[in-house]
């Protein structure tokens, strides 16, 4: 005597998510592309204020530790 076995329908499973509450991002900048945007940014926010010499930004000694920085990264691209 055999016995046919019961039909299981699968159902349509969504992939595994770790967080399904999170909607997916878009991709991100690439890493060199978003360096050099802040290389850029901070070579226009620590600018020098022209009668003492100082960092607008930062209020240290013009070229500020964060422009040396910057420049030494676009020296390297």
């Amino acid at each position: 005597m055999s016995a046919a076995a019961n039909v299981i329908h699968i159902q349509h499973i969504q992939p595994y998510q770790k967080n399904r509450l999170v909607q997916p991002t878009d991709p991100q900048s690439p890493e060199p592309v978003a360096l050099y945007s802040l290389i850029v940014l901070a070579l226009v926010l620590h600018t020098p204020i022209s009668a003492n010499g100082l960092c607008r930004q930062c209020s240290l000694e013009w070229p500020c530790p964060q422009v040396r920085l910057a420049y030494r990264l676009r020296e390297g691209f």
